[in-house]
């Protein structure tokens, strides 16, 4: 499913985040900045060297790096909550709007992002993409010169319903009461 909001098109596809012909890709991380094990052969040494350089990032924001060896302008290291953590939808919203304004900071049309926080964070999907996409939709209401389009990679059907559903229904909303243009 794919929407458009304002300028933004807000894709949800079941698919590998590293097959998205993006500009940049989320690297949902820890905030030692680890990155997945499938991804260190891939990246290169020197990003891996830089991520341990850069040492930090709190939860809830995020920093962006160089995408190493991987075809793609930057990656964005996003630190998303446990559920366990206080505040965590605050933290989670943080850490998505973040990831959006890096995105837009560092002049990129498009990124790819899976879930955050799902996983071995604990975090509810069905609250996940209720704030996920909610920052999303709410970020096309920005003065965007660059961000045009949003992946949100997801790897399993439940995820894809989940976030399919969600999109639809926030998209409805925004339709019902005349908010910025939409089109699905």
């Amino acid at each position: 499913m794919k929407a458009k909001v304002n300028k933004v098109k807000i894709h949800v596809v079941q698919d590998n985040l590293l097959l998205q012909d993006v500009d940049a890709v989320v690297n949902d991380t820890t905030p030692n900045l680890m990155l997945p094990d499938d991804w260190h052969e891939r990246v290169g040494e020197e990003l891996v060297q830089a991520l341990f350089l850069n040492g930090y990032c709190d939860v809830g924001s995020a920093i962006v790096t160089s995408a190493g060896n991987l075809p793609y302008q930057a990656i964005i290291h996003t630190v998303g909550p446990r559920w366990a953590d206080e505040s965590a939808r605050g933290k989670l919203a943080n850490a998505t709007w973040r990831t959006l304004e890096l995105a837009e900071e560092t002049q990129l049309n498009s990124i790819g992002i899976t879930p955050l926080s799902v996983g071995a964070n604990g975090y509810p999907l069905e609250n996940c993409a209720r704030i996920m996409l909610q920052e999303m939709i709410d970020f096309t209401f920005e003065r965007l010169k660059y961000l045009r389009a949003i992946y949100i990679c997801t790897t399993t059907d439940l995820e894809q319903d989940i976030f399919e559903q969600e999109l639809a229904s926030q998209v409805q909303k925004l339709k019902d009461d005349g908010d910025g243009k939409v089109t699905v």
